[in-house]
């Protein structure tokens, strides 16, 4: 068997595919790992939900809420966006912090989603020029990035109830 190495241009692609359909929902007639309904991205799941239940806690017990996930999500974007700009700026990143936000009125809601928005869209187009393989640890952090999404898309999922198991047929 011949060992070939798969291209930049392929792994970038791959990447950008995997990363659009965690924010953006399915992207043609199947999935890789989210449900294949309209809707069923990051982006288009918070938009479906208003402020206040985007402030209740996802679990009883849990102070974090829609909100608190989403925060912690466009923080992760953030660093990864500031270093593809050069920076560095994991040594200084506030992990703890990343947490804070747990309430939003309807305003703060809205301006959450489009900084989010804003942050996917900035990293898509640094991932589809194939800069997240420039380096193996950029590499690494951006592939990190979209597992680390999944798991937070599909707890929000999970505590919002549109999580369900397959009809099985009798």
């Amino acid at each position: 068997m011949e060992d070939k190495m798969m291209s930049k241009e392929a792994l970038a692609k791959a990447l950008v595919t995997l990363f659009d359909e965690g924010f953006k929902g399915p992207g043609g007639a199947g999935t890789w790992y989210i449900d294949n309904d309209p809707g069923a991205g990051l982006l288009e799941t918070i938009a479906a939900v208003d402020a206040a239940a985007a402030s209740r806690p996802l679990t009883p017990g849990d102070p974090l809420t829609l909100a608190s996930h989403v925060d912690h999500v466009r923080f992760s974007l953030d660093l990864a966006n500031r270093a593809t700009r050069g920076e560095n700026p994991y040594p200084t990143a506030d992990w703890a912090r990343s947490w804070d936000v747990r309430t939003v009125d309807a305003g703060a809601w809205k301006a959450l989603q489009a900084a989010l928005a804003k942050e996917v869209e900035d990293l898509r187009k640094a991932l589809a020029t194939g800069q997240a393989f420039e380096s193996a640890d950029f590499a690494t952090g951006v592939l990190g990035l979209v597992s680390h999404t999944a798991w937070h898309l599909g707890a929000i999922r999970q505590a919002l109830g549109l999580v369900r198991a397959p009809m099985v047929k009798a």
